[in-house]
């Protein structure tokens, strides 16, 4: 089976009152369609202007599944009928930390590799370097990597990379604690910045505070 993520960004609305409306319109697209699996995140509340991660303040839904060729290309025809702009991608997907029902908050980065790296090594910093760095000092309770294949909606930006990383509590995603406790913080968050900014392009990256959802 495949796996297709797809990128929603509704027309102006406030987060707030789009993280219901934005899901239920999701689930609605979808109904019917048989998948193997469906999650499903929502920017669901205003995300603190005080912040380590620069969040977007837009709301957005981030539609992952997982299927059949047949029940993929059906869910690209329904879902390119939502408001505002779809963008879709075929991706790998790998799941260093499986993502726990209970989970609180969602962080969502979209990302492109820096041009200052060939694709050998954004990919060595990315799953080998990286990813043990996310496990030793972030508190993810959940955490998937998407590697993208290629683009399959027009218009679609060149993502290299969409994660989700989930947290038990939103407060270890948008406090010091995202870090780690302590002394010991102020130096994780030097040294993450100091890594991301050796594989990703900084420029363009764009990261949302958000919710999952696996439709019943």
């Amino acid at each position: 089976m495949d796996k297709h993520v797809f990128v929603w960004r509704p027309p102006a609305s406030e987060i707030a009152v789009f993280a219901r409306a934005g899901r239920d319109a999701v689930e609605r697209r979808l109904d019917g369609i048989p998948f193997a699996q469906v999650i499903v995140h929502v920017t669901h509340e205003v995300p603190p202007r005080l912040s380590l991660v620069p969040f977007r303040r837009a709301p957005l839904a981030l539609v992952s599944l997982t299927g059949t060729e047949a029940a993929l290309a059906e869910a690209r025809v329904a879902l390119a009928k939502l408001p505002g702009k779809l963008e879709g991608y075929h991706v790998e997907e790998s799941v260093p930390v499986p993502p726990r029902p209970s989970a609180r908050a969602t962080l969502i980065t979209l990302f492109r590799q820096s041009p200052r790296v060939d694709r050998a090594v954004f990919m060595k910093r990315w799953f080998d370097e990286h990813t043990p760095m996310t496990l030793e000092v972030h508190p993810v309770v959940g955490y998937v990597r998407n590697e993208v294949r290629t683009p399959i909606l027009p218009a679609s930006p060149p993502w290299d990379g969409i994660v989700t990383e989930d947290f038990d509590d939103l407060r270890d995603l948008t406090t010091l604690r995202l870090f780690g406790r302590g002394p010991r913080a102020l130096y994780n968050v030097v040294r993450i910045g100091r890594h991301v900014s050796s594989f990703l392009d900084l420029a363009t990256i764009e990261t949302y505070l958000a919710a999952p959802h696996v439709p019943a």
